[in-house]
């Protein structure tokens, strides 16, 4: 097991992270909170975990949907900070908290809920396994991540992600099947991600005891093309995948 990562504490990544999301011009924005958003279930009077819970946005929006206690971990000082100072409220606890460490939470949730954080995880069954632990009979269990698509692709340096031909945009894939660390620049070089295919990730929910209920692949709405026109392509190459289980 790699030690656990951390780069939202590195400031020049957090400066960078920052930027993105507070323009809310962005693929989280219009594209995958949208989509989170249509998932869920009924809020009322549930306890809920969010797992990377960033600043802190989706907790509160749970607290103010009528959830009855949301605890909201993530391992960035910086994240938590935020949080506490952007998304306070009386239903909500922040915890700097990595997901490795679960097991340290004792209390059952009805909900656990992430945010394009678990293609961050090296043990993704160890993390699901965990996670089913935690939940409540019927619990649900909400996650998005990194497409499989978008992931796979060990790539030289400076080669292009597709070639274009009659104006229509072919995307290169190649080491789907190749499982395990990717090493990226994004907003810093040496970001580690972790490449899953959709059938390590389908069973590992399988396999802890969680019924699957719905998977969905991300899809731009029209006004969010109008505003940034290259999210037409999520029709040939989505950025997000999107899973709903539930404990049995």
């Amino acid at each position: 097991m790699e030690k656990i990562q951390n780069v939202y504490d590195n400031a020049d990544f957090f400066a960078e992270y920052k930027s993105m999301r507070d323009g809310k011009i962005n693929a989280n924005e219009l594209i995958e909170i949208p989509i989170m958003k249509q998932m869920l279930p009924e809020l009322e009077g549930k306890t809920i975990l969010d797992l990377g819970c960033g600043e802190g946005g989706m907790s509160q929006y749970f607290a103010e949907k009528g959830a009855k206690k949301v605890v909201g971990i993530d391992v960035s000082s910086n994240m938590i900070a935020s949080a506490n100072v952007q998304n306070k409220h009386q239903n909500v606890q922040y915890l700097q908290l990595a997901m490795e460490e679960l097991p340290t939470l004792t209390e059952k949730f009805d909900i656990v809920f992430s945010s394009l954080a678990f293609h961050y995880i090296e043990d993704f069954d160890l993390l699901i396994k965990n996670i089913s632990n935690l939940l409540n009979p019927n619990g649900i269990l909400i996650f998005s991540q990194e497409h499989p698509v978008t992931t796979a692709t060990i790539r030289v340096d400076g080669m292009a992600k597709y070639t274009e031909i009659d104006g229509k945009r072919y995307y290169f894939l190649s080491d789907y099947n190749n499982i395990g660390k990717r090493e990226i620049s994004w907003n810093i070089e040496g970001v580690v991600k972790y490449h899953r295919n959709f059938e390590v990730v389908i069973n590992a929910i399988a396999n802890a005891g969680l019924m699957i209920l719905e998977v969905r692949e991300s899809k731009a709405s029209p006004e969010a093309i109008k505003l940034v026109e290259k999210y037409k392509y999520q029709k040939d190459r989505p950025f997000f995948a999107f899973f709903k289980a539930k404990k049995i």
